[in-house]
C-alpha cells in the first residue's frame, strides 16, 4: 500500500482525550458524592477539609502517569508506522498489517485498559482510605463501587472520543482506500452495538449509580437518626444532579455518535449525487469497518465498476462506428436493379455481415452481394466479421469462379477460428441482369427467395455447402439460374428476422416475408424492405430484436 507523505501528525490528541475521557468520569463521580446523602461522603468531605485534599492532586498525577504509559505501550504499532510515514521509509508488511489492525481496535483496547486501571486502583488504594477515614463496611464497598463506576464513565467516554479522533485523523491515512472491514483481526463495532454503548453511558450508567445509591442509603439509614424529609430532600437533589450531568454527558455523546453515522452517509449521498451527473471518478470516504463502512465500500467497488463499463461503453461505440463503416454506406445504383438494405445489430456490435463486390467496376448491370452471420454476439462476433470480409474483398479481387473464392475464404477463416469455435454462414450471390443470369454459393446460410409476380411464385436458391470455418478443406458449389424476368424480386436475410419472437412466444416466420412482398411487389425495392421491417418491429411489439437483422431487397426493373 503506497501511504501519500503527509503533513506531520502527532498522536497527542489521543493521550489527551483519554486522559480527558479519566478525568470527565472522575468529575461526574466527585460532583455526584458532594450531592450523595451518604454518611461516607460526609466524613469525606471532612478529611479533604482537614488538609486530605492534597492528596487528591498527587493521586491523579499517578492515575494520569500510569494510563500514558499504559496507552503508549497500546499504541506502540501505530507510532512506528507512522513514524516511517512522515520519513517517508519504506514500509514493512507485518508493520503495516498490525498498526493498521491495531488502531481500528485502539477505541476498544482503550476502554478496557481504562476498567482495567480503576479496578487495580480500587483495589489498592481503597483499603488505605478504609484505615485513613475509619470507613464503615457500608461505606468501604460503596466506595469500591463508585471508584468501578468511574472506570465504566471513562471507559464509554473514552470510546467515543478515541473513536472520533481516530476517524479524523490517522484512519483515512491508513486506509486511503477504505475497506477497514476486510482487515483480518479487526474488533467490527456495528452500529447497533455503538447505540446500546451509548445507551449504556445515557441511561443505564446513571440508573445504576441511583439504584446503588438508594441502596446504601438504606443500609446506612436503619441505624442513624436522620429524618424522613431530609433523608428525602438529600436524595432529590442526588437525583436530579444526576440527571442533569448524565443529560449532559448523553448529548455530547449522541453528537459524536451521530456525527460518526452521518456524516458516511452524507458521503455516500454526494457520491450517488456525483454518478447521477455522470461523475463516477468521486469515491466515498471510508472511515469505519461497521455497516456504513461496509456499504461505502461497495459503492466504490460500483463506482469503479461503472468506469470500467463506461470505458467498454465507449470502447464499444467505438467498435460500432468502425464496424458501421465496413458495411456499405449506400445502396448501389446497376442498370437493371433496384437495391435496397438495412442491417440492425441487437447489440453495440455484431455478426451480421453485407457487401456488395464489384459495384464500382465498369461492368454495368453486373454485380456480387453477399451476405453472412457469424455465431454469436458482441465484439468476438464483429473482429470475426471484419475478418471474413477483408478475406472476401481481397480474393474477390483475384481471377477465379464464386465457388473458388468461397473455397479459398474457407481455408483461411478457419485457421484463425478452429479453436474458438467460432464460424460464420455466407450467401454469395452474382447477378447479371443483362443477361438474365444468377449465381450463388450458400455456405450454411439460409437461401435467398426469388419471388416471380408474373406467375405468383416463390422459390428458395438453395446450395450445398458448410459454414465457414467448420471445415478448412470444404468445397463449395456454384448455382446457376439463366431465366431472369422483369419484376421479380430476391429477397435475403438472415434468421434474426425469421426467427424473432414476440412476446408470446411466436415466431416471425418467413410465410410473412412472403405475404409482405406478394401484396408489394410493385412497390420499390426500398419501400418494400420498409414494409418489412415495419412489419417485423410491430410483431415484436416495438421491442429491440433478441439477434441481428439483415434485409436486402433486389428487383430486376428495365434501365
Amino acid at each position: 500500500m503506497e501511504h501519500p507523505k503527509p503533513a506531520k501528525i502527532s498522536l497527542i490528541g489521543f493521550y489527551l482525550r483519554n486522559i480527558a475521557a479519566n478525568l470527565m468520569g472522575n468529575f461526574i463521580i466527585a460532583i455526584l458524592n458532594f450531592f450523595s446523602p451518604l454518611a461516607v461522603f460526609a466524613e469525606w468531605r471532612k478529611y479533604l477539609i482537614e488538609g486530605g485534599w492534597i492528596a487528591i492532586p498527587i493521586i491523579l498525577v499517578c492515575i494520569v502517569l500510569v494510563g500514558i504509559f499504559l496507552q503508549y505501550l497500546v499504541q506502540r504499532p501505530i507510532t512506528a508506522l507512522l513514524e516511517k510515514i512522515l520519513l517517508g521509509e519504506g514500509l514493512a508488511i507485518d508493520l503495516q498489517a498490525k498498526a493498521r489492525r491495531r488502531l481500528l481496535n485502539l477505541p476498544v483496547i482503550l476502554s478496557l485498559v481504562n476498567l482495567s486501571m480503576w479496578i487495580a486502583l480500587s483495589t489498592v488504594f481503597l483499603p488505605i482510605m478504609y484505615i485513613l477515614i475509619k470507613m464503615s463496611v457500608s461505606s468501604f464497598f460503596y466506595a469500591f463501587f463508585r471508584l468501578i463506576m468511574i472506570g465504566l464513565i471513562a471507559s464509554f467516554i473514552s470510546f467515543f472520543l478515541i473513536d472520533d479522533y481516530s476517524r479524523k485523523q490517522l484512519v483515512p491515512l491508513f486506509f486511503p482506500d477504505g475497506k477497514l472491514a476486510s482487515v483480518p483481526g479487526a474488533i467490527k463495532i456495528s452500529i447497533l452495538r455503538r447505540i446500546r454503548v451509548l445507551l449504556g453511558v445515557g441511561t443505564n450508567a446513571p440508573m445504576v449509580l441511583l439504584v446503588g445509591t438508594l441502596a446504601f442509603a438504606v443500609w446506612e439509614v436503619q441505624n442513624s437518626e436522620v429524618s424522613a424529609s431530609q433523608f428525602g430532600t438529600e436524595l432529590l437533589i442526588f437525583a436530579v444532579a444526576l440527571g442533569v450531568i448524565f443529560v449532559v454527558v448523553a448529548l455530547s455523546l449522541n453528537f459524536l455518535v451521530g456525527k460518526s453515522i452521518l456524516k458516511p452517509i452524507k458521503e455516500m449521498m454526494r457520491l450517488v449525487y456525483k454518478v447521477r451527473h455522470g461523475d463516477f471518478k468521486h469515491k466515498a470516504q471510508v472511515v469505519s469497518s461497521d455497516e456504513l463502512g461496509v456499504l461505502g465500500d461497495g459503492m466504490n467497488e460500483m463506482t469503479e465498476g461503472l468506469i470500467e463499463r463506461d470505458r467498454m461503453r465507449q470502447s464499444l461505440f467505438l467498435a460500432k462506428e468502425v464496424q458501421q463503416a465496413l458495411l456499405p454506406r449506400m445502396d448501389p445504383r446497376i442498370s437493371g436493379l433496384d437495391i435496397a438494405s438495412t442491417s440492425v445489430y441487437c447489440d453495440e456490435t455484431g455478426g451480421d455481415y453485407f457487401d456488395y463486390i464489384g459495384a464500382d467496376e465498369p461492368d454495368p448491370g453486373k454485380i456480387s452481394v453477399v451476405i453472412g452471420d457469424v455465431s454469436g454476439h458482441g465484439v468476438s462476433s464483429a473482429l470475426l466479421m471484419a475478418t471474413a470480409r477483408a478475406f472476401l474483398r481481397q480474393r474477390s479481387g483475384l481471377p477465379g469462379s464464386i465457388s473458388q473464392i468461397v473455397s479459398d475464404v474457407n481455408r483461411q477463416l478457419t485457421r484463425d477460428v478452429e479453436e474458438s469455435g467460432g464460424f460464420m454462414t455466407l450467401f454469395y450471390l452474382t447477378i447479371d441482369a443483362k443477361n438474365n443470369r444468377l449465381s450463388w454459393v450458400r455456405a450454411g446460410h439460409d437461401p435467398a427467395i426469388l419471388y416471380d409476380p408474373a406467375n405468383d411464385t416463390f422459390e428458395e436458391l438453395h446450395g450445398t455447402g458448410v459454414a465457414l470455418g467448420v471445415q478448412a478443406d470444404a468445397r463449395f458449389e456454384s448455382n446457376d439460374k439463366n431465366d431472369l424476368l422483369k419484376d421479380q424480386i430476391i429477397f435475403l436475410g438472415t434468421d434474426g428476422i425469421w426467427e424473432a419472437r414476440n412476446p408470446q412466444g411466436e415466431m416471425f416466420g418467413k410465410d410473412k416475408i412472403h405475404h409482405i412482398v406478394r401484396q408489394n411487389h410493385e412497390a420499390s425495392a426500398k419501400e418494400i424492405l420498409t414494409i418489412c421491417f415495419n412489419a417485423l418491429s410491430r410483431f415484436l411489439e416495438n421491442r429491440a430484436p433478441e439477434d441481428d437483422v439483415t434485409m436486402i431487397v433486389i428487383k430486376l426493373i428495365n434501365d
